[in-house]
């Protein structure tokens, strides 16, 4: 990602997989690549890429005939956003700059730049959080739209097939998640024209304020979560079914083994803070604030950023060399 340019090549910077169609002039066609919390892949086929880039080509050819060049802007990579090139003045330029790494350095200059808000951090939203979903192997079709969403309100159906969204003729699911991402999270509104039973139609989806908010597992996935704010300051893998069976813990217990207390980096108060709260590297963490129930480390991870905040406290239960321990940790910003 070192030499690409952000003014020309956007998309989910969080995804594994990403592909653009595009004009040499800098037009974006069509993007593909998506996923949720569940798996990296579960939003993917082969068989709609392949038939993206065949319908691709008619988005080309209609193009060519009225092309509208978007206006040149200068180019602009990471290394020539202000926070992270001066973060790499203090190291050096990594060897691989990895494309969630776009997202962090925007991030991080927008709070140099007093820009940034909570709100943020709600990028690239699915369509189910306007009500409805897609067909993973025809990705315009409409596949569920949950009942009293914005999308039912609006009389969308399963079935419907996504023809444009804002005017933008549209083939995938971040075809139209390029336009959720612009709408603003306190609320706006999105035009699609769809076809049912071959007639066309004209819906505008109206989002409520927080319609962009997910919850911590379903945020869990992103990259972007590490660089929120408050960190618990301490980490590590879930115990194996058989560390827990020989401890005397349920096969679906929430564990977390603490590996790692983090005194460097940017914020090594963090660590510093678990520390005088009385964690130590070995505890295997049961339960935060009366809670056990989830899914993950990173679930956890993601919990703590969204449910703490700064000037509290979070009552801690661990285990330590097969003893139950609690301890009483604040919380700093």
């Amino acid at each position: 990602m070192a030499t690409v340019d952000l003014n020309v090549y956007r998309f989910d910077f969080d995804l594994t997989f990403s592909v653009l169609l595009m004009n040499a002039d800098g037009t974006i066609y069509h993007r593909y690549g998506s996923r949720d919390h569940t798996s990296a892949d579960g939003h993917l086929s082969q068989a709609a890429l392949v038939q993206l880039l065949r319908d691709g080509v008619a988005t080309h050819e209609a193009y060519a005939k009225s092309p509208r060049p978007p206006k040149p802007l200068p180019r602009r990579t990471i290394l020539d956003i202000p926070a992270f090139a001066a973060r790499t003045k203090k190291t050096k330029v990594p060897d691989c700059i990895h494309c969630h790494m776009v997202h962090d350095a925007e991030r991080e200059q927008a709070i140099s730049d007093r820009t940034w808000t909570p709100d943020g951090r709600w990028i690239w939203p699915l369509p189910s959080q306007a009500g409805f979903t897609l067909d993973v192997e025809s990705p315009a079709r409409i596949a569920t739209v949950r009942k009293g969403s914005p999308a039912d309100r609006t009389g969308l159906r399963a079935g419907d097939v996504v023809r444009s969204a804002n005017g933008t003729r549209v083939l995938t699911e971040p075809d139209i998640q390029w336009f959720l991402d612009r709408v603003d999270a306190k609320g706006g509104a999105l035009k699609l024209e769809i076809e049912r039973g071959g007639e066309p139609r004209s819906m505008t989806v109206t989002l409520p304020k927080g319609w962009k908010e997910v919850g911590p597992l379903e945020y869990s996935w992103r990259p972007f979560m590490w660089q929120l704010r408050p960190n618990p300051g301490f980490g590590g893998p879930p115990l194996s079914a058989d560390e827990k069976k020989k401890l005397g813990l349920a096969a679906d217990a929430f564990t977390l083994k603490v590996q790692y207390i983090i005194e460097w980096g940017d914020h090594p108060e963090d660590g510093r803070n678990a520390k005088k709260a009385g964690i130590r590297k070995g505890d295997i963490l049961l339960s935060a604030a009366g809670q056990s129930d989830w899914q993950s480390s990173v679930h956890f991870q993601t919990w703590f950023r969204f449910t703490r905040r700064a000037g509290e406290s979070v009552d801690l239960r661990l285990l330590r060399d097969g003893r139950e321990v609690k301890v009483r940790m604040d919380v700093i910003p």
